[in-house]
C-alpha cells in the first residue's frame, strides 16, 4: 500500500495564511462591528422610547386642551366636572388652584394630598401655560407621565385653576421591555452574521498579504546578504514587509545612483566621439544628439526649442537621408551610405559624410527608433579625389606610349615571320594589351568612385543582355558555352552603361571559369514583396572556398594568382561591379560551393521612375 506523504492542498493553504495579521484584523473588525451594532441598537431603543413618550405627551396635550376649551367655552364648573369622574386606571385627573392646593383627584382623597406647587409639571404650567414631567408618584407608588395646563374660571376671572392629567407608564414600560427583548433577539443573529462576514473579509484581505509575503520571501532569498529569510511564518508580517521594502528602497537608490554614474560615462563617451550622432523614434522625433551633431547641423534658432519637439526633417532636409531612415524602418535592417554631401554650420559650407543608420530594438526585438552616425570624410574625400585625379592622369599618360609600343610590335610582326624574335614580339603585344586593359579598368573604377549618384532611366533587360552576350560569345566562341536566360521582369531602373558594365564583368567571369561545352544561368526576377529587382548569374565552374569570399570584391584580389594569370584579367572587374551596385543603392552577394559552381546575386531597388 502506497501512502501519500505530501501535505494536502488544504493544509498548505492553511499554513500559508498570515495568521497573526488575520487574527488581529478579524478581532478588530468583530469588535468594531459589534460596537457599531450595539450603539445603533441603543440609539434605536432611545429613539423609540422617546418617540413613545412624545406620542403620550401629544395625547395628553390634546386631551388637556379639549378639557380647557370645555371649561372656558361651555361654562362647565371644573370642580363638579372633576368630582363627577370615576376612578379610571387609564387616566388620572387632578384639579388644583394656582397655589398648588389639590381640590379634586379621581385617584385619591384630596384632603390626604399635600400641596403640589413644587411639582415640576405644575411649576412649568404656571410659567408657560403647559407643563410636562415623567416621575414616580409618592402618593400612588407608580411611574406616571404628567401633563398640566392652566385656565381661568369663566364666572370669576380672579380664580385660576390647574388641571393635571397623569398616564400610568406600565403599558409603555411593558412595550419598551418587549422592544428590548425583540432587539436582543434580532441583535444576536446579526452579531453572528456580521462576525462571519468580518472573518470572511479578513480572510480576503489576508490573501494579498499572503501573495505579498511570498514575493517578499523570494526577494529576501535572492538577496544572499540577508540571512533572515523566512517561509511565510513571520512573527510580524507587516514588519517583515516594511523592512524588506526599506531594504529594496535602499537597493533601488543604490542602483539609480549607479545608473546615473553609468549614464554620465556613456554621455561623456558619446560626446567625446568625433562623429555626429542622432537618435530618433519611429515618428521622426529626436531622442538624442551629441555636441558634434549640434555644431554641424543645428542652427541657433532650433537650439532654443525643446529637443523632444524637434523632428529630424526640420534639421536635415536632404531627401537621400530621409529615404535611408525610411528604408531602415521598412526593412528593419542597418544601411550605410558613403560620400553624402550635406550643408553644415548653418549652410556656410558643405561636407562629405559616411552615414550609417541602425535600428534600435527593445528586448523583444521591436523597433523603437534608429541611430544615425555621420562620419565626416571630407578630408578623405579630398585625398581620394586627388588620388583619382592622379590615377586618371597617369592612366591617360601611360596609354599613349602603350599604344605606340603595340603599334611598333605589330609593325615588327610584319617584318619577322618566324623564329624566336616573333615569339618575343607576340609577348610584347600581349603584355601591352594587358597593361592597356589594366589602365582602362583603373580609369573606369576611378570615374565610378567619383560618382555619388547614378543617372537612372528605364532599361530593357533583354536589350542589354543581348548586347553583352553578342560581344562575349565572339570572345569565347571556342568554349561553346550555353547561356540559359529567364526574364521574369522586363525593365529595371538604372544607368544603362553602368548596368551593361556590371553584366559584362559577371558574364565574362562566368565564361572564363566555366568548363567548355557547359552552361551558365542568367535570371532577371522580382524579389520578395516587390521591393527589389534581382539579377543572378550562375556558373558551374570550380567554385570558390568560403575563406576567400569576404575579399572577393577587393581591388586586385585573386583567389588563385597562377590560374587568374593564365585566364587573363586585371582583378578589378568585381570591384567595379560592387561600386556600380552601391551607386544604385543596391547590394551584391556571392554564394559558392567548391566543385559545383558560383552564384552572383545583385539586388537593385525595384523599378521606380520617381527615384
Amino acid at each position: 500500500m502506497v501512502t501519500n506523504s505530501s501535505p494536502s492542498a488544504f493544509r498548505l493553504f492553511i499554513e500559508s495564511l498570515p495568521w497573526r495579521f488575520f487574527r488581529k484584523l478579524a478581532l478588530v473588525q468583530i469588535i468594531v462591528t459589534s460596537i457599531v451594532i450595539l450603539v445603533a441598537a441603543i440609539l434605536l431603543r432611545l429613539f423609540l422610547s422617546s418617540y413613545l413618550t412624545n406620542q403620550a405627551n401629544d395625547q395628553i396635550t390634546e386631551s388637556l386642551v379639549v378639557i380647557k376649551e370645555t371649561f372656558t367655552t361651555q361654562g362647565v364648573d371644573p370642580l363638579k366636572w372633576c368630582q363627577s369622574l370615576r376612578l379610571n386606571w387609564k387616566n388620572r385627573y387632578t384639579l388644583l388652584t394656582d397655589e398648588g392646593k389639590v381640590l379634586c383627584d379621581n385617584f385619591n382623597d384630596p384632603e390626604r394630598m399635600d400641596n403640589h406647587s413644587n411639582r415640576p409639571e405644575i411649576i412649568e404650567a404656571l410659567n408657560s401655560g403647559m407643563g410636562y414631567s415623567q416621575r414616580f408618584s409618592d402618593t400612588l407608588k407608580k411611574e406616571f407621565l404628567y401633563g398640566a395646563i392652566t385656565f381661568s374660571d369663566q364666572k370669576d376671572n380672579s380664580k385660576n385653576y390647574i388641571i393635571r392629567q397623569a398616564v400610568p407608564l406600565e403599558k409603555m414600560q411593558k412595550a419598551t421591555s418587549a422592544l428590548d427583548r425583540g432587539l436582543w433577539l434580532y441583535l444576536l443573529p446579526i452579531l453572528i452574521v456580521t462576525s462571519l462576514i468580518s472573518l470572511w473579509a479578513s480572510l480576503q484581505v489576508s490573501f494579498p498579504l499572503r501573495s505579498l509575503l511570498r514575493k517578499v520571501d523570494r526577494m529576501k532569498q535572492l538577496n544572499r546578504e540577508d540571512e533572515n529569510s523566512y517561509l511565510l511564518d513571520p512573527n510580524d508580517e507587516w514588519d517583515i514587509v516594511e523592512k524588506t521594502l526599506d531594504r529594496a528602497q535602499g537597493n533601488i537608490e543604490k542602483y539609480i545612483s549607479e545608473l546615473n554614474v553609468e549614464n554620465e560615462k556613456i554621455g561623456t563617451l558619446l560626446e567625446s566621439i568625433s562623429d555626429s550622432i542622432v537618435a530618433t523614434d519611429t515618428h521622426d522625433r529626436i531622442l538624442f544628439i551629441n555636441n558634434h551633431f549640434k555644431k554641424n547641423f543645428i542652427d541657433k534658432e532650433i537650439r532654443k526649442q525643446e529637443l523632444s519637439q524637434i523632428s529630424l526633417t526640420e534639421i536635415l532636409r536632404d531627401y537621400e537621408v530621409q529615404s535611408l531612415f525610411k528604408k531602415v524602418f521598412e526593412e528593419k535592417a542597418p544601411f550605410k551610405k558613403r560620400n553624402i554631401e550635406l550643408p553644415i554650420k548653418g549652410g556656410k559650407r558643405s561636407a562629405f559624410f559616411t552615414l550609417k543608420i541602425s535600428p534600435m530594438r527593445d528586448s523583444f526585438g521591436n523597433i523603437l527608433g534608429a541611430v544615425a552616425v555621420f562620419a565626416d570624410v571630407t578630408e578623405q574625400k579630398m585625398a581620394e579625389q586627388m588620388r583619382e585625379d592622379f590615377v586618371a592622369n597617369v592612366s591617360h599618360e601611360v596609354r599613349t606610349p602603350l599604344t605606340a609600343m603595340k603599334g611598333y610590335a605589330q609593325m615588327l610582326k610584319n617584318l619577322v615571320k618566324e623564329g624566336q624574335a616573333l615569339e618575343f614580339i607576340n609577348k610584347i603585344e600581349h603584355n601591352s594589351d594587358r597593361l592597356t586593359a589594366l589602365f582602362q579598368d583603373i580609369l573606369q573604377l576611378s570615374v565610378i568612385e567619383s560618382t555619388t549618384r547614378a543617372k537612372k532611366e528605364a532599361v530593357q533587360v533583354e536589350d542589354i543582355t543581348s548586347s553583352v552576350l553578342s560581344n562575349l560569345k565572339q570572345v569565347y566562341a571556342d568554349k561553346k558555352i550555353e547561356v540559359k536566360i529567364r526574364y521574369d521582369i522586363k525593365t529595371i531602373w538604372a544607368n544603362p552603361a553602368m548596368m551593361e558594365q556590371v553584366l559584362t564583368n559577371l558574364l565574362e567571369n562566368a565564361m572564363k571559369y566555366t568548363p567548355a561545352q557547359s552552361s551558365i544561368e542568367l535570371n532577371w526576377r522580382r524579389g520578395k514583396s516587390n521591393v527589389n529587382d534581382i539579377l543572378e548569374v550562375i556558373d558551374n565552374g570550380p567554385g570558390i572556398a568560403p575563406e576567400y569570399l569576404p575579399r572577393l570584391f577587393e581591388r586586385f584580389y585573386r583567389v588563385d594568382s597562377s590560374r587568374s594569370r593564365d585566364q587573363g584579367g586585371t582583378g578589378l572587374g568585381l570591384a567595379i561591379v560592387k561600386h556600380i551596385v552601391q551607386i544604385h543603392d543596391g547590394k551584391v552577394d556571392v554564394e559558392s560551393v567548391v566543385g559545383t559552381g558560383t552564384t552572383f546575386k545583385i539586388k537593385l531597388p525595384a523599378f521606380n521612375p520617381e527615384a
